[in-house]
This record gives structure tokens, sequence and C-alpha cells, in this order.
């Protein structure tokens, strides 16, 4: 059985909510393009988005800095419906 909760610096993180952060900031892109712009096989990228697996921390900071976001919006303390819906089709 595949742990969905890991723990981190006193924080948790919880694979299946990190994966749907993922897929709403994604927006229209192809995993493909994510997964090269970010460095990453499109499988990782699959896992990650399904919740199956948790990135290392280099692919943490890639996938904040290709989004736009902070790591931690992604991966410790998320982001509301409406952020992840704003900033899912733009690239800062």
């Amino acid at each position: 059985m595949t742990q969905n909760v890991t723990e981190s610096e006193g924080k948790y993180m919880d694979a299946q909510k990190i994966g749907k952060r993922l897929v709403a900031l994604r927006g229209a892109r192809r995993r493909e393009e994510v997964a090269t712009a970010v460095g990453i096989s499109f499988s990782a990228l699959c896992m990650y988005e399904t919740g199956r697996r948790i990135a290392r921390d280099d692919v943490k900071i890639a996938l904040a800095e290709y989004y736009g976001v902070r790591v931690e919006d992604i991966f410790f303390t998320g982001m509301s419906r409406k952020e992840t819906k704003k900033m899912g089709g733009k690239r800062q």
C-alpha cells in the first residue's frame, strides 16, 4: 500500500491533495509540456498528479518556479480553490 501522507519538518503532506493542486495549476497545459519544462519524466509528473508519489525537494522547487507559486502553497499549506484557479492559467 502506498503511503499518502508524509511528515516533513513537522508539517504533513497529503499526496492526494498535492496531486489535485498540481492538476489545477497545470490547467490546460499538456503534461508533456510541463514535465519537459521542469526537467522530469512524463511518468513522474503523472505519479505526482495522481498522488502516487511526492516529489523530491529539487523537483518541488522546479514545479513551484514553473507555476509561479511558493513551494509551501503546493506541498504544505495549500492554496484556496480561488487562488489555485487564478494561478492555473498563468505563469509568473
